[in-house]
């Protein structure tokens, strides 16, 4: 631990411990358990529940989900910037792939200090830092973040016929008259349904007129994924005019990122469309319990630049919270994990979800300021993954022209 101590940079890799000052720093560090766990050791089991955060240190850990989904996270990566398996109860067996040190940190000690901590939003430079800690903005951030960190951040529930169709979906005994018949139950889904099914990218020789034609006609992989960023769309709401403003801007990036992911992954062997394109869809989905946070607070409304503060900073963390909340598969916690994360390699030679999703975002920023801030599209790994690396700059443009008029389709669809 004395190393610990005196190495202050290591402890500044992890999210949420970047924001204390150094001397709180000291003082977390000699309060908190440094543990080292050998090799195939068990560090937390699921279901577990305690009132501590795990950091990865050092070694290799890997985390799997009770229905046997796993991932591993490497000490020094982007990943291990987050608390292993925050969620409580633990959602994660995180077991010790190599030698591996963790360090311990009481979730209330970790919050007081944070409460404490010096803030880093700036209201502009003709204000002192007196006058910003009297402004109440600030003690919103700051409870912001004591939530967030205690997990006490109300996360949205997935839509309930999305829930009910990926849940019959999944059953090996499952049947098209039963899952239309549930569909069927909310008639303005079905109407997207089967306009879908009667769009250019679907189309066949007959024009489909019932819902169960639809589903046989989409096959029951692309009925989930399309009912559930139908219902999706009701979470982008809100009742105040200006975080209204923020939701509708959210979805439509969401829009344009899932069907740009759509039209890729069709030209890239391995991957299904549609997963693709609810990949793209949920990338940001972190960003909807972040602008509810501020419905109810006042302060936090009025002062927008503190909100666009806060939300490129957790919009990750809190994405894979939520997603792992509603037992979404790992591929989709990856994709809203990495999705900002330009210089993310999975270390496999084929394409991802993740590799989709961060290609397709970089598509939707062409032309717009965010655009400037990216590495330029030969330095990032998933452009050279996707349709087995033939997807040159020059060809990608020129495949995005031609597929205008699809993304165009699809986006109407969505709409």
């Amino acid at each position: 631990m004395d190393d610990i101590k005196h190495n202050l940079d290591a402890l500044k890799h992890f999210n949420l411990l970047e924001k204390l000052a150094d001397e709180q720093l000291v003082v977390l560090a000699s309060r908190a358990d440094c543990r080292e766990y050998r090799k195939g050791q068990v560090i937390l089991e699921h279901g577990s529940q305690d009132s501590s955060d795990y950091y990865l240190l050092e070694g290799e850990v890997k985390l799997e989900a009770k229905d046997g989904r796993s991932v591993q996270v490497v000490a020094g990566s982007d990943r291990s910037r987050q608390p292993i398996a925050h969620l409580q109860p633990r959602q994660y067996k995180v077991t010790a792939l190599k030698a591996s040190t963790m360090l311990i940190v009481d979730q209330p000690t970790l919050t007081q200090m944070l409460k404490n901590a010096p803030q880093e939003f700036s209201m502009g430079e003709a204000e002192s830092a007196s006058e910003h800690a009297d402004n109440p903005a600030y003690a919103i951030v700051s409870s912001f973040y004591q939530d967030l960190n205690a997990h006490r951040l109300s996360l949205p529930s997935l839509p309930d016929l999305a829930m009910r169709i990926r849940t019959m979906t999944e059953q090996n005994d499952c049947n098209i008259v039963d899952v239309a018949k549930a569909i069927m139950r909310d008639p303005s889904i079905t109407a997207k349904l089967i306009h879908a099914a009667n769009s250019p990218l679907y189309r066949g020789f007959k024009e489909i007129e019932s819902c169960e034609d639809a589903v046989v006609r989409l096959g029951l992989d692309a009925t989930r994924q399309l009912i559930t960023i139908f219902t999706l769309r009701e979470l982008f709401k809100s009742k105040y005019e200006l975080l209204q403003k923020k939701m509708s801007a959210l979805w439509q990036h969401s829009m344009e990122v899932g069907s740009i992911a759509f039209v890729l992954a069709r030209m890239t062997p391995g991957l299904k469309p549609e997963q693709a394109m609810l990949a793209g869809i949920l990338h940001d989905i972190g960003v909807v319990p972040v602008i509810r946070y501020a419905e109810e607070h006042p302060v936090l409304r009025s002062h927008q630049d503190m909100l666009d503060a806060i939300i490129p900073e957790v919009r990750g963390e809190i994405g894979c919270a939520l997603l792992e909340n509603w037992s979404f598969p790992s591929v989709f916690v990856e994709a809203a994990r990495e999705a900002e994360n330009y210089s993310y390699d999975s270390g496999k030679e084929t394409a991802s979800y993740a590799d989709i999703v961060i290609v397709a975002q970089v598509h939707a920023f062409i032309g717009k300021p965010e655009h400037a801030s990216i590495p330029q599209m030969e330095h990032i790994p998933a452009f050279h993954k996707l349709a087995l690396g033939e997807l040159s700059p020059q060809r990608s443009l020129q495949v995005m022209q031609m597929a205008k008029e699809e993304i165009e389709g699809m986006q109407a669809v969505l709409r």
